[in-house]
C-alpha cells in the first residue's frame, strides 16, 4: 500500500508539474507611430470618411485632405521568454472624443500578414528581445456635418 501511495504521488507530480518548471512569455508593445489623420474637408450635409492602409499609409475615402499627412500606427512586439505558441492582438475602446466622429474598421499588417479584422487571434509569437517585430494599423475616420472645426484625438 505505502508503495502505490508513493507510485501515485510520483505520477502526479511528473503530470502535473514538467520537469523544469513552467515556460513563460512576455510580450511588450511599444508605439513607434501614432495613426495619424489629415486634416479633412467637413461636408456641408452628410458625412467624410477616410481610410488609412496598414501595408504603407495610403489614403482611401471620400474625405477631403486640407492639410497633414497620414500616417499608419506602428507598433514594435518584442518576446521575451520561451512559453507560448502563438498571441492574439485585439483593438478596443477607441473614441473620438466627439458623438460626430468614428474611428473604426481597424485593419492591420503582421509579421507578413494582414488582418482584416479584431480581435486576431493565433498569430505568430514576436522576435525575442532585443529585436522585434512592426505591426502596423489602420483604420477609417468618419466625420458629419454636425463636427466643429478643430482637432480630435482618440
Amino acid at each position: 500500500m505505502r508503495y502505490l501511495l508513493f507510485f501515485s504521488a510520483l505520477c502526479l507530480f511528473l503530470f502535473c508539474h514538467p520537469p523544469y518548471g513552467y515556460a513563460v512569455t512576455t510580450i511588450t508593445i511599444a508605439e513607434a507611430q501614432t495613426l495619424t489623420f489629415p486634416t479633412m474637408a467637413i461636408p456641408s450635409s452628410g458625412s467624410a470618411e477616410l481610410t488609412i492602409s496598414p501595408l504603407n499609409s495610403a489614403t482611401s475615402g471620400t474625405g477631403q485632405i486640407i492639410s497633414g499627412t497620414a500616417s499608419r500606427g506602428t507598433y514594435n512586439l518584442s518576446s521575451q521568454g520561451s512559453g507560448g505558441l502563438s498571441i492574439s492582438i485585439d483593438v478596443t475602446g477607441v473614441d473620438g472624443g466627439n458623438p460626430n466622429v468614428t474611428l473604426d474598421s481597424f485593419r492591420g499588417f503582421y509579421n507578413s500578414q494582414t488582418i482584416d479584422s479584431f480581435p486576431s487571434t493565433t498569430l505568430s509569437l514576436p522576435a525575442k528581445k532585443p529585436g522585434s517585430t512592426p505591426l502596423y494599423i489602420g483604420a477609417t475616420v468618419r466625420a458629419n456635418s454636425s463636427v466643429s472645426a478643430g482637432g480630435y484625438t482618440g
